[in-house]
């Protein structure tokens, strides 16, 4: 153990009272603590199981970058914060939210259930966290849900990499784009 001893003790003892999201707010910014803090709040966050993942940071994005911005928005979507990210119960209220989202303009990915056992969510940047919270605990617009609900003649795309059928649309111009998420290949539909 590092440092005195009824320090750390007095450091977990503090520690164990934070909540989960303070403790993880503390462990982002760790290097700023005294090496026993550091150890106190290591030996919390053990305790509790909880995993430290970088905090995402917002960037501004330009129209020419928009399909970069995609594409960042995907590989977020795997580790984003809790806040970030909007579960439904099936895939339609999923993908009206996704549609109620960017007629507000505000840009999201909707992502399937996956066999990590998560449901059907919509993950959207942390900028647009609160905007997208707010819009979201309204009921989505009928227009939105019909749309939504709309057979589409829509067949699953099987991804031509590896053959998986768990495939994320990450933008519909000027055909759809597709990846898998088993393999995470990247591939236009052919039109």
């Amino acid at each position: 153990m590092i440092g005195d001893a009824a320090q750390y003790e007095g450091l977990v003892r503090l520690y164990g009272e934070f909540g989960d999201k303070e403790l993880i707010a503390l462990g982002r910014n760790m290097a700023d603590l005294t090496e026993t803090a550091q150890e106190a709040l290591k030996a919390e966050i053990a305790r509790r199981g909880i995993s430290l993942t970088p905090e995402p940071v917002a960037v501004e994005v330009a129209e020419d970058e928009e399909e970069d911005s995609r594409q960042d928005l995907a590989g977020f979507a795997a580790s984003a914060p809790p806040e970030c990210v909007f579960e439904f119960e099936d895939g339609i209220s999923a993908s009206a939210a996704y549609l109620a989202l960017a007629d507000a303009g505000i840009e999201s990915i909707a992502l399937g259930r996956q066999s990590t056992q998560r449901g059907p969510r919509v993950v959207v940047a942390p900028g647009d966290a609160a905007r997208a919270a707010a819009l979201l605990s309204q009921p989505v617009e009928e227009r939105f849900r019909a749309e939504a609900e709309t057979p589409q003649d829509f067949f699953e795309p099987v991804c031509p990499e590896c053959g998986a059928q768990e495939a994320m649309l990450e933008a519909v111009e000027p055909t759809n784009q597709w990846r898998c998420d088993a393999c995470d290949h990247g591939w236009a539909e052919a039109e």
